[in-house]
């Protein structure tokens, strides 16, 4: 397998085993010798797709992502919603998405062509992954819990 420069992105907040998988496909398509590069998404980013901010602020998000020994390098997203300029400044081979990513993949792609950019983008599967794998169902949780149980005690 021929070594890649991969990019995958994402918001990374309450990392759970979604997020492995996620980063252990695309450093498959990184190839031995490959490099994978993770953007994350900035505090305001989030909050304005969520409308709520996230959980840990990004600096700490790209720290934790960057940990990962399948990521060579973790990057805070651009401040723009222009997603070609990361892409013409990174370089990758291959852009890694979700496979619940939102994402208009024939857009991205003629946005791509103008700038002369031959990027290939590639969908990657839903993979079993036990437990919790989102983190809104994560955030769900906690609060049915503490709904239904109280404040926990300060020991």
């Amino acid at each position: 397998m021929e070594k890649k420069r991969v990019l995958a992105a994402g918001k990374f907040d309450i990392l759970h085993l979604g997020h492995l998988s996620y980063l252990e496909q695309s450093r498959e398509l990184a190839g031995p010798g490959g490099e994978l590069i993770v953007i994350i998404a900035r505090d305001d980013t989030i909050t304005q797709e969520r409308g709520a901010p996230p959980v840990f602020p990004q600096e700490q998000r790209r720290r934790l992502v960057e940990a990962f020994e399948m990521v060579d390098r973790a990057v805070l997203g651009y401040k723009t919603d222009d997603h070609t300029l990361m892409v013409k400044d990174l370089e990758p081979d291959i852009i890694a998405l979700g496979y619940d990513q939102r994402t208009d993949i024939e857009a991205l792609e003629r946005s791509f062509s103008e700038r002369g950019l031959d990027t290939k983008i590639v969908r990657l599967e839903k993979r079993d992954a036990d437990g919790l794998c989102s983190s809104t169902h994560i955030r769900k949780r906690i609060i049915e819990f503490y709904r239904e149980n109280g404040r926990p005690r300060q020991d």
